[in-house]
């Protein structure tokens, strides 16, 4: 199991070398990082350097996916990186209706198709918004049936599911061959931590870890711990690599 942290999680923990050595001090080895954290490919590669972690997946923007591939592969082949996850609509460019949902899906698809002969794999990342219904559908359904699972991978941000008030073993299980990487985040129970957006560190929320991580962890090699908004970053890193570590083979 590769055990990794998303640095989304750690923007308000200092400059990047901060943040990394948070990561490597928890026991960490992988990151998950926003594109090249704001840095030229080379001075990213070199911060990591520095921390002795590797990049396990990287979030990369639909528009930069479609605008400018060539800069989205030569980062993954800098940091090693083997996955792209697409982790994002902004409001206004959600679609509507489960026609357009589609119609993404295949966009998607030959993105994917594009990033599968470079050697790389295309994730999209769930938030709360793909389980609204769409003509009877939720918009998940509609974005990764419109695909194969060769084109398109699913990282399940599970903490996401159960904001949405939706079944995650349910959701996992019915894309159980779409599993790319899993967002480890866990949500807290209704009224706590609310300076922290509602969110606990793993194993620590409402969310049915025990049972979720030892069904998960023979069928994804990729697990990611993600806090949107923790109040103690080292905390909630020491929890989640324990959480990890006491689930791993």
């Amino acid at each position: 199991m590769k055990m990794a942290v998303q640095l989304y999680s750690l923007r308000d923990a200092g400059p990047l070398d901060t943040q990394l050595r948070l990561v490597r001090d928890a026991g960490f080895e992988w990151v998950e990082s926003v594109a090249t954290q704001g840095l030229p490919a080379a001075e990213f590669v070199a911060a990591l350097g520095r921390h002795g972690l590797r990049v396990a997946s990287m979030h990369a923007s639909l528009a930069w996916l479609e605008s400018r591939p060539d800069e989205v592969i030569d980062a993954c082949r800098r940091t090693g990186c083997p996955l792209v996850v697409m982790p994002w609509l902004p409001m206004g460019e959600r679609p509507v209706g489960g026609a357009a949902w589609a119609a993404l899906g295949r966009r998607l698809a030959g993105l994917g198709e594009a990033l599968q002969r470079e050697g790389l794999k295309l994730a999209y990342h769930n938030h709360d918004f793909e389980f609204l219904l769409h003509d009877g559908r939720t918009a998940l359904e509609w974005l990764l049936d419109a695909t194969s699972p060769g084109q398109l991978g699913w990282e399940a941000d599970v903490g996401w599911i159960c904001r949405a008030g939706a079944d995650p073993a349910h959701w996992l299980e019915r894309y159980a061959n779409r599993l790319a990487a899993v967002h480890v985040k866990d949500v807290a129970p209704a009224g706590a931590a609310v300076d922290e957006d509602g969110w606990a560190a793993p194993g620590q929320g409402i969310v049915p870890w025990a049972r979720l991580a030892d069904w998960l962890q023979p069928r994804v090699d990729l697990h990611i711990v993600e806090h949107d908004r923790p109040r103690d970053p080292a905390a909630v890193l020491a929890a989640g690599y324990r959480f990890l570590a006491a689930h791993r083979d």
